[in-house]
């Protein structure tokens, strides 16, 4: 029988084997080459290692993506530290994905040895969850449903030849073959970090 309090990553899990779902059918074209990191992938940081949920390869660049399963309605601006989700009435704040997902990128960038512009965050919510109040701009900022369409815009332009993009897919598959040695050990530092807050907040009431 399935913990209700694990039902969140669950979700989270199916909404990432969902976009990988959707990433694997863009750009059939002939003779393209592209990779989809069949988990997610723990890439290597000044403080240690970051979990980037997809990366999409392609010789058009590095796509770096941050999957959200929420239930309700996002609300948030591009330069809030928090965003916040209404629903079930409820009101959650969660750290903002765009800025979190940046990070990512740069982390990406920084492994693959490609150009930060050569490097696309890109942050995608299951389709039943509205976003309508979300402060896009020109961030990318998509629901599962939509992301073929709106990378096939991103695809028509090649920035890596077929060698590079090769070289590009065996780093993303190195990372991927080690990521199950990174995972526990991210899951326990994410764990700890949350019970020091909880603990620092209760000592400051």
């Amino acid at each position: 029988m399935t913990d209700e309090s694990d039902l969140p990553k669950i979700r989270g899990k199916e909404q990432e084997a969902l976009l990988r779902k959707v990433l694997s059918a863009c750009d059939k074209s002939a003779g393209s080459l592209s990779y989809v990191s069949p988990v997610a992938l723990y890439l290597p940081t000044e403080n240690g290692v970051t979990e980037v949920d997809a990366v999409f390869i392609h010789e058009s660049g590095v796509y770096v993506f941050e999957c959200k399963h929420m239930t309700g309605a996002v609300s948030g601006k591009l330069r809030d530290r928090m965003w916040t989700k209404t629903g079930d009435g409820r009101v959650l704040s969660f750290t903002n994905p765009i800025i979190q997902n940046r990070r990512h990128a740069e982390a990406a960038a920084i492994y693959f040895g490609v150009k930060p512009d050569d490097c696309f965050s890109c942050v995608v919510f299951n389709d039943s969850c509205d976003i309508s109040r979300v402060e896009k701009g020109t961030e990318r900022i998509w629901k599962t449903g939509d992301v073929k369409t709106e990378l096939a815009p991103y695809l028509l332009k090649k920035r890596f030849s077929r060698e590079e993009t090769e070289r590009l897919i065996r780093k993303a598959e190195k990372a991927a073959s080690s990521a199950d040695k990174y995972a526990d050990t991210h899951a326990a530092k994410i764990r700890d970090a949350k019970q020091r807050k909880k603990a620092e907040k209760k000592r400051g009431r």
